[in-house]
């Protein structure tokens, strides 16, 4: 095995650790405003992302080495491939959905991007339809 080949195979993984790791951190830091269920749902996806990733660089390393050193039949690599590659796919679906999951169970009230105005278009008569301070100057309501 070649220092190439090596450094390929672990060069073309850190761009989607580098991004997986930075989404855990920035995951830990907006906690309050995550809520910690979505946090725990979000760090577990990563969590599995960041394993698979890992799993995957040393399946590539250590493939052509299970192949020179192994005397199987190709139906048998066949196989053994097909158990790394379903064990990696599952690893990756579990992270993406509990990355979805952590979307959608978003604790209520833990503010989005951006605040609505207060003078926004309010539904009439609905509770806090009035701005802070009351109506403007001068008006009477809807005629």
């Amino acid at each position: 095995m070649t220092v190439g080949y090596l450094f390929s195979g672990v060069l073309t993984h850190l761009p989607v650790l580098a991004v997986l790791i930075a989404g855990l951190a920035l995951v830990t830091s907006r906690k309050a405003r995550l809520g910690p269920r979505s946090t725990m749902l979000a760090r577990l996806g990563l969590a599995a992302l960041v394993l698979g990733e890992l799993l995957g660089a040393v399946w590539f390393i250590v493939f052509p080495q299970l192949i020179r050193s192994l005397d199987y039949r190709p139906s048998t690599y066949g196989m053994v491939t097909f158990g790394v590659g379903l064990v990696l796919s599952t690893l990756m679906a579990a992270g993406v959905g509990l990355l979805i999951a952590a979307v959608v169970t978003r604790a209520p009230g833990g503010g989005g991007p951006f605040e609505p105005s207060p003078y926004a278009f309010p539904t009439p008569g609905a509770p806090g339809s009035q701005p802070p301070g009351g109506p403007p100057p001068g008006y009477h309501g809807a005629p």
